[in-house]
């Protein structure tokens, strides 16, 4: 990443630096990012619990991506709402922003799962290290995270 962008863990709602990646999900068919507002401004999830955390890759104070981790079982973190503006998608930020939101869980669970539904994505998770999991539950694809803990500085 350069040095005018970053990764901030997101404690307060981004308000204005959000609404241009709310309205570029919808206009590619997604809900999740209007049900990240949705949520976040209700109070219903705030990625607050133990555990949990949405992060934020700025260039400067302009949001390019969005992603968090949601605790589904003391063992088990699951990945949410990740997005990143269509323009950015080339430059490798929803690698970093996955890589770090892992690295983050992994202090917490020994495994993440996740639920996506578009082949770009599929194939996103696939080379991320992500396997599929059997149709039909909740959740598509899972990492085991013992091998990211090992990784991380002590």
């Amino acid at each position: 990443m350069n040095d005018r962008r970053s990764i901030t863990r997101l404690y307060e709602w981004p308000g204005t630096a959000i609404e241009p990646l709310v309205q570029q999900s919808q206009e590619e068919g997604f809900r999740f990012l209007q049900r990240l507002k949705d949520e976040w401004l209700s109070g219903e999830n705030q990625f607050s619990g133990q555990g949990e955390a949405l992060f934020g890759v700025f260039d400067q104070e302009r949001l390019l991506a969005v992603g968090g981790i949601n605790r589904q079982s003391d063992a088990c973190g699951r990945l949410r709402r990740v997005y990143v503006k269509p323009e950015a998608r080339r430059e490798d930020l929803g690698r970093i922003l996955v890589q770090h939101i892992l690295g983050f869980a992994s202090v917490h669970y020994s495994r993440v799962m996740l639920r996506t539904d578009t082949p770009a994505a599929d194939q996103f998770y696939l080379a991320l290290g992500f396997s599929h999991l059997s149709p039909g539950g909740s959740s598509t694809h899972t990492i085991e995270l013992s091998d990211i803990a090992k990784r991380r500085p002590s």
